[in-house]
C-alpha cells in the first residue's frame, strides 16, 4: 500500500506502472493521504479502495520480452539444460516461432548465471541496426570492449589490435586472460535474432562474408580455450544445418546442439494462467484451462493475449471480479476474440513463408482442409521437418495430421481463402473441373483399397472385406457429382453399402457380428474415422429423427467440420461440399493406413 501527500497520486501510480522500463511484480494499492484524513470515519472507506484497486493491472498484457523473474514459467527442464551448457562448455542453438518466448527465457538464463557467478554473459541483439549493419570485425571489438569493462581486464593500443588482421588475436588473448580469474572466468556470448548477422540476410549483403570470419574466430578461439561458450538463437536453424558457406565449410555446422522451443506443455500453461489471473480477480475453471489449452496450443504469447482479450471483455461489460470463468462464457466470445487476435496469429508464422516456403505451402494446404494431399507429400520428411520441430504440426491419436495451434490454422486457411478470392477455408474443387475431379478421386480410391487389402494379407492382420477389395466396387464406379439432395443420398447410401456393410458382412461370415465395432475400429482408426462419416449422414439420410445421442453428437460433429460451422443453408452447393468431405476424408484415412503398414 502507497500513502502519499501527493493528491494524484493514482494517476502517478499508473504512469508509474504504464512505463516499459518498470516491470513492478507487485500489486499496488495507492491512497492520498487527504483522503485517508476525509474518511477516516468510514469504516468501509480503505476495503472499498482495495477492492476497487486490486483488480485493474493487466498482469497478462506483455509484448515485450521477460526481464525479471515475477512473470516467467516453466521452461524448467531446458533452463538446467543450457545451465549445463555453461559449465561444460557447450554450445547450444534455441529456434521456435515467433513470440513462443526464446528471448524471455535467454534473459533468466542470463541471470541465473549472474546469481550464481558461473561467468559473464553479453546478449546482443542481431536485428539492432547497430549490430547487423556493421562489420564483423567492428562487432568482435565491440564484444572485447564490453568483456573487458565487465571483466576489469584492459586491452592496450586498441586502434592496431582492432584492425581487421589483428581483432582475432585480440579476442583470443582476452578470452585466454579471463579464464586465468578466479571467478566468472567463462565468457558467455547470446545471439538472438541470428538470422540477421548470417549468410541469410539478404538486405546486409556484406554477412554473407563477414559471417565466415565472425565464425571461424569463435570456433578457432573455442578450440584453443575451453572458457568460450556461445548460444544461439531465432526462427531459422539454416545456420546450423547448411554445410557450405560461399564455397567454405560452414563454421557452425557439427559444433552446435539445436533445440526447438515449441509451446508450453499443459501444466505449464495452468500454472502461468492461473497464476496471473488470481491477482487480476479472474477464475478460470478446469474445462476453460482446458479450452484455453486446446484452442492456443499453449503458445505463450497467444494465450497471455487471448486471457488479456477475456479480462477487458469483462471489464467493457462492467462485471465486478472476482469471476468464474467456465468454458461456455468463452465459447461465446470466440470469434470476436480471434477476430482481435488474427494479428498476433499473423505474427506467429510471418516468416515462415519467406524461409520455408515448401513448409508453409504444406501448412496452408492442411488448414484448407487437403489432408490426402498433404499426407502424400508429408512422405518426404524436409516438407515437414520444421514445421513438427516449432511443435507446429503433430499427428493426432488416430495418426492424421493437425496444426496444433487451431487459431493459427483458421488465419492461415483464410489467408490462403482471401489470396485465392475464396468465400470457404475448404477448397471447394470449381463446379467446371467437379467431373474430371470426380473421375479421379474414384481412380484413386479404387487403387488405394486394393493396396490397402494386399498390405494387410502381406502383414496378416485382421482383413476388411477378406481377400480381394471392397464388393460392388461396379457400383461404386458409377458415383455422381451431388449436385441435389437426391443425388447425395443415393451416393452416400453406395459409399455405406460399399465400404461398411461389406466390412459387416465378412465379420459375419467368420461369425463374428461386431466385427466392425469390435475389430476394425481397433485396428484401422484412421479409416474407420472417415468411415463413421459415411455411417453419420447415410443414417441422418434415412431417419429423419436421430434418436441415439451419440449419434446426434458425431453428426454435429462432422458437419461443424466440413461446413465450418455454418448452418446447412448458408453453404453454396451443400450436397457437393458434404460430397467431398466424405471422399477427402475417406482418402486421407486410406493414405494414413497404407503408411502405417508400409
Amino acid at each position: 500500500m502507497l500513502i502519499s501527500e501527493c493528491e494524484t497520486v493514482r494517476e502517478w501510480l499508473n504512469n508509474y506502472q504504464s512505463s516499459q522500463r518498470n516491470s513492478e511484480p507487485r500489486i499496488i494499492i495507492a491512497f492520498s493521504a487527504k483522503e485517508i484524513r476525509q474518511n477516516k470515519n468510514d469504516i468501509n472507506f480503505i476495503s472499498n479502495k482495495i477492492s476497487e484497486q486490486f483488480y485493474q493491472r493487466d498482469l497478462f498484457d506483455f509484448s515485450l520480452p521477460l526481464k525479471e523473474d515475477a512473470y516467467f514459467f516453466g521452461r524448467e527442464k531446458l533452463l538446467t539444460t543450457y545451465y549445463d551448457a555453461v559449465k561444460k562448455s557447450e554450445n547450444r542453438g534455441l529456434f521456435g516461432l515467433r513470440k513462443t518466448g526464446k528471448t524471455s527465457f535467454l534473459y533468466k538464463l542470463k541471470r541465473t548465471i549472474e546469481f550464481e557467478k558461473k561467468g559473464l554473459m553479453f546478449f546482443y541483439d542481431c536485428k539492432n541496426p547497430s549490430i547487423k549493419k556493421i562489420r564483423w570485425y567492428e562487432l568482435l571489438a565491440d564484444i572485447c570492449d564490453k568483456i573487458s569493462e565487465k571483466s576489469g581486464i584492459k586491452i592496450s593500443a586498441k586502434s592496431k589490435k582492432y584492425s581487421e588482421a589483428k581483432i582475432s588475436d585480440t579476442f583470443s588473448n582476452l578470452i585466454r586472460q579471463v579464464g586465468e580469474l578466479e571467478e566468472n572466468n567463462r565468457i558467455i556470448l547470446v545471439f538472438d535474432e541470428i538470422e540477421y548477422i548470417s549468410f541469410l540476410n539478404n538486405k546486409e549483403n556484406h554477412w554473407k562474408n563477414d559471417y565466415i570470419d565472425f565464425w571461424q574466430t569463435m570456433w578457432s578461439c573455442q578450440s584453443e580455450y575451453r572458457n568460450l561458450v556461445f548460444f544461439i538463437a531465432g526462427l531459422d536453424p539454416s545456420v546450423l544445418d547448411t554445410n557450405r558457406v560461399e564455397g567454405v565449410q560452414n563454421p557452425l555446422f557439427g559444433i552446435v546442439s539445436p533445440d526447438y522451443l515449441t509451446g508450453f506443455s499443459k501444466p505449464e500453461m495452468i500454472l502461468m494462467v492461473t497464476s496471473l489471473a488470481k491477482k487480476m480477480g479472474l477464475e478460470f475453471q478446469p474445462n476453460a484451462l482446458e479450452y484455453i489449452y486446446s484452442q492456443y496450443g499453449g503458445h505463450p504469447h497467444l494465450t497471455r493475449k487471448s486471457c488479456s482479450w477475456i479480462n477487458k471483455d469483462y471489464g467493457t461489460k462492467k462485471i465486478n471480479k472476482p469471476i468464474k470463468i467456465f468454458e461456455n462464457d468463452l465459447l461465446k466470445t470466440q470469434d470476436s476474440r480471434e477476430l482481435d487476435l488474427s494479428y498476433y496469429s499473423s505474427h506467429v508464422v510471418s516468416e515462415l513463408s519467406n524461409f520455408y516456403p515448401d513448409e508453409y505451402a504444406m501448412l496452408e494446404m492442411l488448414a484448407s482442409g487437403e489432408k490426402r494431399e498433404f499426407i502424400e507429400f508429408s512422405k518426404e520428411p524436409e516438407f515437414t521437418k520444421h514445421l513438427i520441430g516449432y511443435g507446429l504440426l503433430a499427428y493426432d491419436n488416430l495418426n492424421m495430421p493437425k496444426i496444433t495451434i487451431p487459431v493459427v490454422e483458421k488465419y492461415v486457411g483464410l489467408e490462403l481463402a482471401k489470396k485465392e478470392g475464396r468465400k470457404t477455408i475448404l477448397r471447394v474443387v470449381e463446379p467446371s473441373k467437379r467431373k474430371s475431379w470426380l473421375s479421379t478421386r474414384i481412380e484413386y480410391l479404387l487403387k488405394d483399397f486394393q493396396l490397402l487389402v494386399d498390405l494387410i494379407k502381406n502383414a496378416n492382420q485382421d482383413k476388411l472385406f477378406g481377400d480381394f477389395s471392397f464388393p460392388n466396387s461396379h457400383d461404386f464406379s458409377k458415383i455422381k457429382i451431388s449436385e441435389n439432395e437426391e443425388i447425395f443420398e443415393n451416393f452416400i447410401s453406395t459409399c455405406f453399402k460399399c465400404f461398411i456393410e461389406s466390412i459387416e458382412i465378412y465379420g459375419k461370415s467368420i461369425n463374428n457380428r461386431k466385427y466392425y465395432e469390435d475389430i476394425i475400429t481397433v485396428k484401422y482408426p484412421s479409416l474407420v474415422y472417415a468411415l463413421e462419416r459415411i455411417r453419420v449422414y447415410r443414417h441422418e439420410r434415412q431417419h429423419l429423427q436421430l434418436s441415439v445421442p451419440i449419434t446426434k453428437q458425431k453428426l454435429a460433429s462432422y458437419l461443424k467440420v466440413d461446413l465450418e460451422n455454418q448452418s446447412p443453408s448458408q453453404v453454396k452447393d451443400l450436397y457437393f461440399v458434404l460430397q467431398q468431405c466424405v471422399l477427402d476424408n475417406l482418402l486421407a484415412g486410406l493414405q494414413t493406413e497404407i503408411n502405417r503398414l508400409t
